[in-house]
């Protein structure tokens, strides 16, 4: 098996790919070469060796074409062909590999894919398995960008109020740029200019070409990790939409939008505007302006701090003048205030005095009335009116026996007078004279021999008891 080329290799699409499947580098054997043995396949064998085959002779490679026949179905993986004039390719994206693949996938872009050749062996049919996408052309790598700016748009990921306010004097910048670039050399310069303790770590990373947009987006993971930083700056100078589509690739842009360390991106130049500027929390035009915004200039903030010290001793002498004048004012009322607390005071001891007279003269009104009122109770006692409600309450228990016994014999000679009146007039009285109450079959009283019939069983009240009679004749009905 041939060595594998380096990672960087595998992404540059300039470089030649490996040589193309051929008979004459085939592992399969013609059949006359087998000394007369046939070699039986089954069709799972056969595409086994197919696939070895690709991996032996091809490897990883770059097919470029236009996408067709695009289809999502609910596993998440993406089918669809690659063609151009004459012949086409079916490829697939597995769902692991969408979000990091480079840029979008929509039928009649035109693409380079990089990927390995396998053996789909239900359909005996090769496919490419691709892992990453470039789009070719400027047309093409606007309509990619237009599609991404779309959806990431509506996962909400260009919120204005998702991002964070930047740091007004950040302790510890982290710079991702490239190392020999003229980006990195405007942003420190500016910096160190406006702010010369400017702390700067620098990170290099690659800004353009495959795999660019993977290595800053791991540079950004890593400076979250650590920790240590108040801002990270992403920043390279103008180039061509080209130049500047690893700042589009989806992997980086979501990087961005998931730091917890604040981002500033500058990007391009002024008519430039990538989505990790779209993505970061503050950005910038330039490097130049980038440094602008980020670094305050000592100078003018020193000139602006000694103004801001000059008025406010200004303003604190004034303070200073504003209050001596409010005190002595103070002092004057405080006086005065003090002299008529002296007067209330002279009032309240003269009032004290006329109270504590008055209230002796009250004590003795009231000990002269109570003397009187002693006088007058001992000449009208109670003693005697006492003695003679007690004789009028014995001559009253004693009478109480009496009454009660009368208006009980006059109440039970009434009782036994109505008892007389109610026997003469209830039916059970009638029944002692010798009459009878009779019930025909249904309950009701016989009144009229219409209610029976001949067979019927009726009862016969008494005075004392009942008794069940049959009737065995009816005679005339009385025409009375």
């Amino acid at each position: 098996m041939p060595p594998k080329r380096p990672l960087d290799d595998l992404f540059d699409p300039k470089k030649p790919t490996a040589p193309s499947l051929s008979p004459a580098s085939s592992p399969l054997k013609p059949l006359d070469a087998l000394n007369g043995r046939r070699e039986i396949l089954t069709p799972t064998a056969l595409n086994a060796r197919l696939q070895a085959t690709f991996d032996q002779s091809l490897g990883p490679i770059w097919l470029s074409g236009e996408i067709a026949s695009l289809a999502l179905p609910a596993s998440g993986h993406a089918y669809f062909s690659l063609k151009d004039s004459k012949s086409l390719v079916k490829g697939v994206v597995w769902k692991s590999r969408l979000p990091r693949l480079g840029g979008p996938l929509a039928n009649g872009l035109k693409v380079l894919a990089f990927g390995s050749l396998a053996i789909y062996a239900p359909r005996g049919e090769y496919q490419i398995i691709v892992e990453r996408i470039e789009p070719q052309g400027e047309g093409a790598l606007r309509l990619a960008y237009e599609k991404l700016l779309a959806r990431l748009t509506s996962e909400g990921l260009f919120r204005p109020e998702r991002r964070r306010p930047r740091p007004f004097w950040p302790q510890k910048t982290a710079l991702l740029t490239a190392a020999g670039g003229a980006a990195r050399q405007d942003f420190l310069t500016t910096a160190v200019r406006r702010c010369p303790s400017a702390a700067i770590s620098f990170y290099p990373v690659r800004v353009q070409g495959a795999g660019a947009a993977e290595e800053i987006a791991e540079a950004l993971a890593n400076l979250n990790q650590w920790g240590g930083f108040d801002l990270v700056v992403v920043t390279r100078g103008g180039g061509s939409l080209e130049d500047l589509w690893a700042f589009n690739e989806e992997v980086l842009v979501r990087a961005v939008a998931a730091s917890r360390l604040p981002v500033f991106a500058a990007i391009g130049h002024a008519t430039d505007e990538s989505l990790v500027e779209l993505a970061a929390d503050d950005r910038a035009i330039t490097p130049t302006a980038a440094a602008e915004a980020i670094f305050p200039d000592v100078k003018v903030l020193t000139q602006r701090v000694t103004a801001l010290v000059k008025n406010l001793t200004a303003g604190v002498k004034g303070v200073l003048a504003r209050d001596l004048d409010r005190l002595k004012a103070l002092n004057f009322r405080l006086a005065r205030f003090e002299t008529q607390i002296r007067l209330r005071r002279q009032r309240l001891d003269d009032l004290l005095a006329s109270l504590a007279k008055a209230g002796r003269r009250r004590l003795l009104s009231a000990r002269q009335a109570l003397t009187s009122l002693a006088r007058d109770l001992a000449f009208r006692s109670p003693t005697q009116s006492f003695k003679r409600d007690r004789a009028t309450l014995v001559a009253l228990t004693r009478a109480l026996p009496l009454a009660l016994a009368r208006t009980l014999t006059a109440r039970r000679n009434q009782l036994e007078g109505h008892l007389t009146r109610l026997r003469l007039v209830s039916p059970l009285g009638v029944l002692g004279r010798g009459y009878a109450l009779i019930v025909d079959p249904k309950g009701a009283v016989l009144r009229s021999l219409d209610q029976v019939t001949v067979g019927d069983l009726i009862k016969v009240r008494l005075a004392a008891g009942q008794l069940t009679a049959l009737v065995t004749e009816l005679g005339p009905k009385d025409s009375t």
